[in-house]
């Protein structure tokens, strides 16, 4: 090369000659000005470059958390209109404690049949703002909000090491039993609200102040699902065996939380006996029956539809998550660090108790997973935590490819069980609903109705209300005999002289010449054989929740009122 020519760099191509320029100009005498102009010009391309590369990475966790929330309430609005029965009994008993009557279900009747006290106490706050139907939009605005603070506090839970933001709140945003169960009215959303506070505060080093606030949430999620009382005990093993030999104020964090945990649910015992008479909600007389190897198995089989044969597509979200967590775990307790241990370990205990409580219980008789709709939550933790341990070379197209997995099942199978939702939601209106309102234009205040279904049609009838199933009578629910199958029931019912029955019928009630009762469960055979029935009262209307199609029985309410002492027919 000769002295003074520069060497060009390979990226810049050959040079190209201008025919105009002087000899002495091709040789490159003028040229280092333009190769530097040029080198300095893809200098300031590649910053700008790497400079956008950083504010897109930057960027994405909170596009993540943005789009997650969109995500979540397009497939929550499918549900917007969409209500368990049983979620109007505990309104039921909110419209009595704001009317003055009480937390009761029947004035003058002090039984406990709601399962959530506070979840009670909340939905009695607008109720006398609004009328009993309007009322219905604030529950439905509070479960919106209550499930993107979730899914918020999912995307900013800290791992072991500290700070940090989780890519896996897009596939909670859209996993079918989690955005069904935030959007079916009963006390879910509050719960889960309650556990993930309860796991975050628990990472906190242990202390008076961290024991007090881990220990009123505690509090408060027992008093809105009883079945969390377990947590009060199994919290401080877990935080003792972690924080074993370090210098925590473990004697700090244990007073704070007994303070904070025993002595509000303490109180609310306390209440409960001198109101209702009794330690335990009504529902469990009515419910806790048969033997424990059959609501075990019930329980059993209730899980294995959650993992395998749910009514959607294949779970196979569930499947992902489960794996992502189990490595998680398996890299992060061979750590054994006191912070590693709380955080697996409480993430675990929320899985473990939900998982427990479906076993005793024999499950969510509603089919929805109700019990096990929370475990999703931390579940989804522990997962994001196994991605970002893999989230390293290859491993990086691996998490891709399982996250998209995952939220493909998820979408399909939401828009599938979106559908099954809408014929439940449909016949919920036209029959439940429209009946308590026939119910209450056509009779007076003071008529007496027994009914199984007890949720919308005493919520919006308004009628005094005998619970055949007994979740809302004391005398039923203790009575000798299994959960709907009670052989003193009718006896009972009758006795009390009831203005008006409703029965599940599994057929329209006049098929041909026939116009008998083929009930649905054995509470209607019950009432429906017993010789009161048929002598005193009559059928009047039936309204239909689905309609009998060959080989698939319909779901029918059919409407008896009591005869006029004089006979007549009018």
């Amino acid at each position: 090369m000769p002295a003074g020519a520069e060497q060009r760099p390979a990226s810049l191509g050959p040079r190209r000659l201008d025919p105009k320029q002087e000899p002495g100009d091709r040789a490159g005498r003028n040229q280092p000005y333009v190769v530097g102009s040029k080198r300095a010009g893809l200098v300031k391309i590649h910053v700008m470059q790497a400079a956008l590369r950083s504010r897109v990475i930057a960027a994405l966790p909170v596009t993540s958390f943005v789009l997650a929330c969109l995500v979540f309430a397009v497939s929550w609005s499918d549900y917007r209109d969409y209500w368990l029965d049983d979620a109007f009994i505990t309104f039921r008993y909110s419209l009595h404690l704001a009317m003055g009557h009480g937390p009761v279900f029947n004035a003058g009747a002090y039984v406990e049949g709601y399962t959530s006290f506070l979840w009670m106490l909340f939905a009695a706050l607008p109720m006398n703002l609004t009328s009993p139907d309007r009322v219905l939009l604030v529950y439905k605005g509070f479960a919106l909000i209550a499930s993107l603070w979730i899914l918020y506090r999912v995307w900013t839970f800290p791992s072991p090491e500290g700070l940090a933001r989780r890519y896996g709140v897009l596939v909670l945003a859209c996993q079918p039993v989690f955005v069904l169960n935030c959007g079916d009215g009963m006390e879910t959303p509050l719960f889960m609200v309650l556990m993930v506070e309860v796991m975050t505060a628990f990472q906190r080093n242990p202390d008076a102040r961290s024991g007090a606030v881990v220990g009123a949430l505690t509090a408060a999620m027992v008093l809105t699902r009883p079945e969390a009382l377990p947590l009060l005990l199994a919290l401080p093993i877990l935080v003792a065996l972690a924080e074993r030999g370090t210098s925590a104020d473990l004697r700090g964090w244990m007073r704070g939380f007994a303070f904070a945990g025993l002595l509000p649910v303490l109180a609310h015992e306390a209440w409960r006996i001198g109101y209702y008479g009794f330690p335990l909600p009504n529902t469990y007389y009515a419910k806790a029956t048969g033997l424990v190897f059959e609501r075990f198995v019930s329980g059993w089989r209730d899980i294995e539809r959650f993992l395998f044969v749910n009514p959607w597509s294949l779970p196979v979200a569930l499947w992902v998550l489960f794996g992502l967590a189990a490595l998680a775990t398996a890299r992060g307790l061979a750590r054994s660090r006191p912070q590693t241990i709380r955080w697996f370990g409480v993430l675990w205990l929320m899985i473990g108790f939900r998982v427990s409580f479906d076993l005793w219980s024999g499950s969510d008789t509603m089919g929805r997973h109700r019990f096990l709709a929370p475990l999703i939550v931390p579940l989804v933790v522990l997962a994001d935590e196994g991605a970002r341990m893999l989230w390293r070379g290859a491993g990086r197209r691996v998490v891709v490819a399982l996250f998209a997995v995952a939220i493909f099942f998820n979408l399909s199978g939401h828009r599938v069980h979106a559908l099954t939702i809408a014929h439940y939601q449909t016949g919920l209106e036209r029959a439940h609903i429209a009946l308590g309102h026939w119910l209450r234009e056509r009779h007076p205040e003071g008529a007496r109705l027994a009914i199984a279904d007890a949720g919308a049609v005493p919520y919006f009838s308004g009628l005094e209300t005998i619970d055949l199933w007994g979740l809302n009578d004391r005398e039923i629910a203790h009575l000798a005999g299994e959960y709907g199958d009670r052989p003193g029931m009718a006896d009972y019912v009758f006795g009390r002289d009831p203005d008006l029955i409703v029965l599940w019928n599994q057929r329209p009630f006049i098929d041909g010449a026939q116009g008998r009762v083929l009930g649905g469960q054995a509470i209607d055979h019950a009432i429906a054989s017993h010789p009161a029935f048929a002598e005193r009262y009559r059928f009047v209307r039936e309204f239909s929740f689905r309609a009998q199609a060959p080989g698939f029985p319909g779901y029918y309410l059919d409407v008896f009122e009591r005869r006029p002492p004089d006979g007549r027919q009018s």
